[in-house]
């Protein structure tokens, strides 16, 4: 082969090779803006860019500004979010103990603990804030006067301990919860020193931390460790993991060993030493009472948000008292409540892959467990003194023993004496009348608690209907108090909300004939205390006052058989989750027997029957249904069905003019956002997660425009016991939203109003308490500020779901009475709210019974829409969990349960042959209603009037993509012809020289 061939083949070589590379390259552009186009709203959400232009055809006259600021400007606004949170934090933050060390004169103090200089402003997970502002403890407390050891404080943060900080799990429950705390050991000479001069009083900060995704330990043992293993965390057990072999068999609510010895060395070198409890966990605090560790005063402070901080200077300088309750209940040994017994990771038998956890305790939660042993062990029934699993006689229960801080707990400076002036009764309702008066000597505010009791009857006993011997039925924060000032304050107390589920005998709610009591206390066991001394029970381990209780005697109703809201008869609707429906033999905890009937851990089989029940179903078409209407002109966009009620005619005609493919795309794609519809002037919206925080809406990129605030968790504010304090939050929120403008934060996956079911929960910073009457208060109260500046609040996680272990596809079994009346307690003044309820749930990932929450009809469709009366939208939680991917997932209701997928449209949820199916056309069309009456309601109709038109449009990453694919293409063609161009410039060149040689040749032959 001459040379001339051999570099033709090299050319045609890489020619071919060239036009391969461009032919790949195009494929791989082809498949890029496929994707890109099929995901096209999640990205552009993402983004934050808009895929729509608004456009008026109307005279421009109309003032479409629905939702208004009341600022002027951002910094009024963050300096109102700043000021509203640090009183918020005043008032929330409980002194637990005070032996007159409080509040502090000016001095100088010493902080201990490596959780001083690192202070949980808020939870993990979705629960996390921006801290870029937030003041130091140091800082926080200097602005209040003190002086602060500035060698103590170097040693946390730049010396020998700055390196020493606890272990937090992450959003995706990867991690692991261990304190680590430095010891005395490693204080030098200078530290050592130091406390001689800063001696007025010692500062010690002991914090735990909560987190999406995981429940705190409940003990450091090899299982733990084991666990540990297995995700991955291997190394040294002393330095990687637990700080001594003394912190095996402890858990995450106690202090370590470590810790005790900190507070063992501190208390030998100061006179006064003060604790600062920095957790959203009601943590185990039997060593404040122990002399060892000689703490004076104890201050709970929660998590307390963007400048909640300076809160502790305030209080402890005494410029406030401290005003804040527990929302839960102290136990000395924070394993004592019946539902440790069945918490966290359980799987069936017979099946690994099969989850469960059961609430064997039914209503016994919080003080509703400890309060009603107490009055049983008073009464001498039920069986209350036994210790269960002990010998007889080994001893007795024991109310002073088990409990340390009451529900509803809570020091002050001050003293206050509350007077029952007056008891009215009248249709339904209770007005008590109380007078507040300060007989201190500073000023402060004083919160009035009302409980109820309920007769606990024979027919109680064989139907099994529970009674707790005291509950929560209102409460009242006072203004300040002057010293001998005095207020009269009125709480109204529905009797309503004393009614009991009778699941087994009536099948509906029940105020049963007999003799009702209603009390003020300091706190629940206080006021228990009075209704027993009411009762003329003796025997009481304090001496109730009878001035502070009344008695009404009612001869019975059946008005609560229907709802209050809709008129529907209310029925059983969570048999299924009964573990009486697989296991006939169960016993739920009843006062009737404590000690025979206490929690042990249940072992559940999984029968035929149970992996039948749990077995994801794809629903069947509706033999009845008939397609709806698509694609009408009526003339009708969302502006105009502003003001339009959910039940109105006008709103079907406003559906039909939606085609199939919009309302598919709405209900399916829904992840941080709900999509625009063109054809009814939809706009689109951004939905924000974060109990606390809408600064950034983390998992869909979109960062704010406008600086945002970060508010002391839910936890703190349900503390303050003053629901004004959880409407301003809602309306900061709400202000925040509305300072985005364009970018539509309409949305917010909040506020959370879970059970504080044990003090295990990774949570429980961001649900409000352990009571569902005080939660349901605080998140109405929370939701009617947010909705007053037009955002839609998606309250969560609806429902059950009180642990995070296992969240995904637990199946959570209860019964019927405990259901109702502590878990949807909390959900259903919300809900039911009307014009000024939340417009949007959140739903759970667990099951309940057997199945998801979002498939489950009794709970989405025959109470939400049917006893509650809710219009708005029904949300999943993050669907990335196969039971929320059935093929007619939203069939709870043919289209009134589930509404909006929280996912990106990916290939997880497809439905082929949708617009042809008129059972899922329905259920589109429903969920499409819901949803558009939930935007039409929000801050993102701002702008958008009756003759507006929102049109489809490309977004920035859109047109910079088609730019791209312009100048690839161009680029392409360009490429491809140079080669071409080459390829025959070189076949011609081969050629030409080929004939030449011939010629040659030829030549050479007839020579």
């Amino acid at each position: 082969m001459t040379d001339q061939k051999k570099s033709s083949g090299s050319i045609t070589r890489r020619s071919a090779l060239g036009l391969g590379g461009i032919g790949v390259g195009a494929a791989a552009l082809g498949v890029g803006n496929y994707y890109a186009n099929k995901y096209a709203p999640i990205i552009s959400t993402y983004l934050g860019q808009k895929a729509y232009e608004v456009k008026e055809t109307g005279d421009g006259t109309e003032d479409n500004q629905y939702f208004k600021s009341s600022y002027g400007s951002s910094d009024e606004r963050l300096a109102a979010d700043a000021q509203a949170v640090r009183e918020t934090a005043q008032e929330g933050f409980v002194l637990l103990k005070n032996d007159g060390a409080l509040p502090l004169p000016a001095g100088k103090l010493t902080l201990f603990g490596v959780s001083s200089a690192s202070i949980l402003y808020g939870g993990g997970g979705s629960g996390t804030v921006d801290t870029s502002t937030a003041p130091t403890l140091k800082e926080a407390l200097e602005s209040a006067g003190f002086q602060i050891n500035p060698t103590m404080w170097s040693f946390y943060t730049e010396g020998a301990a700055s390196s020493i900080r606890m272990d937090v799990a992450d959003i995706a429950g990867t991690g692991r919860y261990v304190i680590h705390e430095a010891s005395p050991e490693l204080f030098g000479d200078a530290e050592e020193q130091s406390l001689a001069e800063y001696s007025d009083a010692a500062i010690v900060t002991f914090a735990r931390s909560g987190s999406e995704s995981s429940d705190v330990p409940r003990a450091y043992d090899e299982s733990y460790l084991e666990d540990m293993d297995i995700k991955g965390y291997a190394g040294d057990f002393h330095s990687d993991r637990l700080d001594s072999d003394a912190d095996l068999g402890r858990h995450y609510l106690e202090l370590t060993a470590t810790e005790e010895a900190l507070l063992a060395y501190v208390s030998e070198r100061f006179n006064k030493v003060i604790v600062l409890v920095n957790s959203g966990n009601a943590m185990e605090l039997a060593f404040l009472d122990e002399s060892a560790y000689g703490v004076d005063a104890c201050l709970w402070i929660g998590n307390p948000g963007q400048d909640g901080l300076y809160a502790v200077g305030d209080i402890l300088s005494g410029v406030v008292s401290p005003s804040g309750r527990t929302v839960d209940t102290y136990a000395y040994d924070s394993l004592s409540a019946p539902a440790l017994q069945n918490f966290g990771k359980n799987v069936m038998s017979g099946s690994d892959k099969a989850p469960f956890v059961v609430y064997q305790e039914g209503i016994y939660v919080g003080y509703k467990y400890y309060e009603t042993r107490y009055e049983d062990c008073v009464l001498g029934q039920g069986n209350a003194e036994a210790v269960v699993g002990a010998p007889e006689g080994a001893g007795s229960w024991s109310y002073s023993d088990a409990v340390q801080f009451p529900f509803g707990f809570g020091l002050s400076y001050t003293i206050f004496e509350q007077q029952l002036l007056d008891c009215v009764e009248k249709d339904g309702v209770a007005t008590l009348t109380v007078e507040v008066r300060n007989a201190g000597t500073v000023a402060g505010r004083d919160v009035v608690e009302v409980y109820g009791q309920s007769p606990y009857t024979d027919y109680d006993r064989e139907n099994g209907v529970e009674k707790s011997a005291i509950q929560l039925v209102g409460f009242a924060k006072t203004d300040e108090l002057a010293p001998s000032a005095s207020q009269t304050v009125e709480v109204q107390v529905s009797l309503a909300d004393l009614k009991s589920y009778d699941a087994r005998g009536r099948g509906s709610y029940v105020l049963e004939a007999g003799d009702y009591y209603l009390a003020i206390g300091a706190d629940a066991h206080d006021a228990l205390n009075n209704v027993l001394a009411a009762k003329g029970v003796s025997g009481t381990d304090a001496a109730g006052d009878v001035a502070k209780a009344v008695k009404l005697t009612l001869a019975g109703s059946d008005a609560y058989e229907t709802s209050p809201y809709t008129g529907v008869p209310v029925t059983n609707q969570f048999e299924d989750a009964d573990v009486r429906s697989y296991d006939p033999s169960f016993v739920y905890l009843t006062r009737s027997d404590w000690a025979g009937t206490y929690p042990t851990t249940y072992d559940f089989k999984a029968t035929s029957e149970v992996l039948a029940a749990l077995a994801v179903q794809e629903g069947t078409d509706d033999p009845n249904a008939s397609m709806p209407t698509t694609g009408a002109q009526n003339g009708l966009t969302l502006a105009m069905m502003r003001d339009t009620p959910a039940a109105d005619a006008a709103w079907d005609d406003l559906l039909d003019q939606l085609s199939a493919e919009e309302m598919y795309n709405l209900v399916r794609v829904g992840g941080y956002q709900t999509q625009a519809v063109s054809s009814v002037g939809a706009p689109p919206t951004v939905c924000v997660d974060g109990p606390a925080y809408v600064g950034n809406a983390g998992t869909t990129g979109v960062t704010v425009s406008e600086k945002t605030y970060s508010w002391c968790s839910e936890v703190v504010i349900s503390s303050t016991w003053n629901t004004a304090r959880a409407q301003a939050m809602g309306e900061q929120i709400g202000e925040d939203c509305l300072a985005q403008g364009e970018l539509n934060f309409a949305g917010w996956y909040a506020p959370s109003m879970n059970i504080h079911r044990t003090p295990f929960s990774g949570r429980n910073f961001e649900y409000y308490s352990e009571d569902g009457f005080l939660s349901g208060r605080f998140g109405a109260a929370t939701v009617r500020g947010a909705r007053s500046k037009g955002v839609i609040t998606f309250v969560k996680h609806f429902a059950l779901n009180d642990q995070e272990t296992m969240r995904t596809k637990v199946a959570t079994l209860s019964n019927e009475q405990a259901i109702r009346e502590v878990y949807l307690a909390a959900f259903e003044p919300s809900v039911s709210g009307g014009d000024e309820g939340t417009l949007g749930i959140m739903l759970s990932m667990n099951r309940v019974g057997m199945v998801w929450s979002g498939d489950h009809r009794g709970l989405v469709t025959n109470v939400v829409r049917g006893e509650w009366g809710f219009d708005g939208v029904v949300i999943t939680d993050q669907a990335s969990y196969p039971q929320a991917f059935p093929l007619l997932a939203i069939r709870a209701g043919l289209g009134a349960g589930t509404d909006l997928w929280l996912n990106s449209g990916t290939d997880n949820w497809q439905i082929d042959g949708y617009a042809s199916n008129p059972t899922v056309m329905c259920q589109l069309r429903e969920a499409s209603r819901h949803i558009l009456y939930a935007v039409s309601r929000s801050l993102a109709m701002n702008g958008i009037s009756s003759t507006t038109e929102v049109v489809p449009a490309m977004a920035t990453w859109q047109k910079a993509l088609t730019g791209v694919d312009v100048v690839a293409g161009v680029a392409a063609v360009a490429g491809a012809w140079a080669i071409v161009r080459n390829m025959r410039r070189a076949k011609a060149k081969v050629s030409d020289e080929a004939q030449d040689e011939t010629d040659e040749k030829n030549e050479e032959v007839e020579a």
